[in-house]
């Protein structure tokens, strides 16, 4: 299968997902949050932890988290929607999705995927079929956005140039994807999230998470589409 990567443009004022990250880390000025909350950039203790750890639990994350608070409801249901009226419309068969998206931070001169890797490989254990998306937050460009194939095995890795209200599919299922180190002088911050046709679900079949151990089925990884 090959990558079929499609850029495509969201409503920011309807999906205010930024507005709702500016919020949760009180920054205006998400791309040089490096600059102005530098108490916050992993440390080497954070930086040695054991894969997948040393990217999921800095403390750009726990404050996203921790932050969202009364808005993690209001968050969630845009989410819902952003998938009910944008995702449906170019998937156009049933399926299943992630149930809440995943935060990504990259910060200059680090990484915010630490292993190069396609969604279905030994590591990562997702299931065959499914569709990747990512939400842009703020501008992705050059070094500190996601590298990607174009068909799988061939290894001609091209960044996803995305801005702020746009939004790109792809198939991180069976395409090696990584970053590389950010050499820019600016942060990435990014939703991914994924999709499964139900024509490939298989309840019992599959394995847990990498990151949170859910397994991949309704009620774990994934939601309904309501």
């Amino acid at each position: 299968m090959e990558n079929h990567k499609k850029v495509r443009k969201y409503n920011v004022n309807k999906y205010n997902f930024i507005e709702i990250v500016q919020e949760a880390f009180n920054c205006k000025q998400l791309d040089k949050i490096h600059e102005i909350n530098k108490d916050m950039l992993p440390n080497a203790e954070v930086l040695a932890r054991p894969w997948p750890l040393n990217e999921t639990t800095t403390d750009f994350h726990n404050k996203f988290y921790s932050s969202l608070d009364n808005r993690w409801e209001e968050l969630s249901l845009m989410f819902d929607n952003f998938v009910k009226d944008e995702i449906a419309s170019v998937v156009n068969e049933p399926f299943i999705y992630q149930k809440f998206p995943s935060f990504r931070i990259q910060v200059p001169g680090l990484k915010a995927v630490n292993k190069w890797h396609c969604d279905s490989d030994e590591n990562h254990k997702h299931p065959d079929g499914e569709i990747n998306f990512i939400i842009a937050i703020t501008k992705m460009f050059d070094n500190n956005t996601i590298w990607i194939e174009s068909k799988p095995g061939l290894e001609d890795f091209k960044p996803l140039n995305l801005t702020p209200g746009e939004y790109v599919q792809f198939n991180g299922n069976k395409c090696v994807h990584g970053n590389k180190n950010n050499d820019t002088n600016f942060t990435r911050m990014s939703f991914d999230f994924r999709v499964l046709p139900l024509k490939y679900y298989e309840p019992g079949k599959n394995k847990d998470s990498a990151t949170k151990g859910n397994k991949f089925e309704i009620g774990g990884y994934y939601k309904e589409l309501k």
